[in-house]
């Protein structure tokens, strides 16, 4: 008898966004795992701008018209393109929003004022591309909260995405440790990581047997160097920015690794990239306590130390206990690892996030997911 290839379900991602940003990247490929196939409509915003990229899109779409996808998803960030997908593809629009702009500039960042024309115009994109979609991703419900109250939308048409780790790139590592314990911070200097809290703590820590190391540069950058500068702070090295492939080497060489620490609001709301890429690597994590936090754990003891946030000394002092406790250390790292392999390989979040799907997001089928 000829065999007969089994069609696979189509998922299409619209916008204009960059495919190397881990958000697109990873939700790409957890749809491959899952037995998707992928087709690209997008426009790369680094090669195009101004109105020309509509029009592009628009001749991207006419390339992929005649498929018939289960999903539309418009990729981060696509806040300006939402309208144009609902007129282009009609029903059925998942948005992957993943956070709020009018929050990220205005609140997090202080970029510009609310009352502001860009303030407004952020609060503007905000509310029309998440009430245009018919499914709004975030990456965590106290997020969907934000939006709900923020932008008077109804709840049930938020879903929260986790972030994840892009497993293949961040797992754990046999490498000798250095006897001098690092406690290392990757970012990119935001408000809401908190820097100036853990340069504070390596004040606090001058006399113990460590090294801060962080890595990565951004808006607090000059001002915190001149603050690390002006301590006369002789454990923190700091380390330019460095490609994607080299950052698991740095977190194995660590002992302990550092999440976020800011006191912004939007800081309550997240769990950012480093704290599932270092849980991936089995490393222990010091960051700080939050609704975001808390809701990734459910009803599990989070295999993290938990500190207030913007609290120096009580960071401080959580590095200090954990130097003193290798067993813990260890414990910590094995909690983190199995954590993760259990519940937020990029396998395991789409497949949620594909079973929580309501049926407005199917385009095809029965209108639901029946893997």
């Amino acid at each position: 008898m000829e065999k007969t290839d089994k069609k696979l379900p189509e998922v299409c991602f619209f916008g204009i966004y960059d495919t190397s940003y881990s958000r697109n990247r990873l939700l790409n490929r957890a749809f491959e795992e899952n037995g998707y196939r992928v087709v690209q409509c997008r426009v790369n915003p680094r090669e195009h701008h101004g109105v020309s990229k509509y029009f592009l899109l628009v001749r991207e779409y006419s390339r992929i018209r005649k498929h018939s996808f289960d999903l539309v998803i418009v990729a981060f960030p696509g806040h300006t393109v939402v309208w144009l997908a609902r007129l282009l593809f009609g029903r059925a629009i998942v948005f992957d929003a993943f956070v709020s702009l009018y929050d990220s500039n205005v609140f997090d960042r202080k970029l510009y004022a609310a009352a502001g024309v860009r303030g407004r115009l952020d609060w503007l994109r905000d509310y029309a591309s998440a009430r245009i979609a018919d499914v709004v991703l975030l990456d965590t419900t106290p997020h969907s909260e934000y939006f709900v109250r923020t932008f008077g939308l109804p709840r049930e048409k938020f879903l929260a995405v986790p972030v994840g780790s892009d497993e293949r790139i961040f797992h754990p590592q046999d490498t000798s440790l250095p006897e001098e314990c690092i406690v290392h911070f990757h970012g990119t200097f935001i408000p809401l990581h908190g820097v100036p809290y853990i340069i504070e703590a390596a004040h606090l820590l001058a006399e113990e047997p460590l090294r801060f190391r962080i890595v990565g540069g951004g808006q607090e950058y000059a001002r915190i160097r001149k603050e690390a500068d002006r301590l006369g702070l002789s454990n923190v090295d700091f380390v330019d920015s460095v490609p994607l492939e080299r950052l698991p080497g740095l977190i194995a060489s660590a002992q302990i690794c550092l999440g976020i620490f800011g006191d912004t609001t939007k800081a309550a709301r997240v769990v950012p990239n480093k704290v599932f890429e270092c849980m991936a690597m089995g490393k222990p994590i010091i960051t700080e306590d939050s609704p975001a936090i808390r809701e990734l754990f459910a009803t599990d003891v989070p295999p993290l130390v938990l500190v207030p946030p913007a609290d120096a000394a009580a960071l401080a002092a959580a590095v200090r206990r954990l130097l003193h406790e290798p067993a813990q250390l260890r414990q910590l790292g094995e909690a983190a690892a199995a954590f993760f392999k259990a519940h937020l390989t990029t396998r395991i979040i789409v497949a949620d996030l594909l079973k929580g799907l309501p049926a407005t997001a199917w385009r095809t089928g029965s209108g639901g997911y029946t893997g």
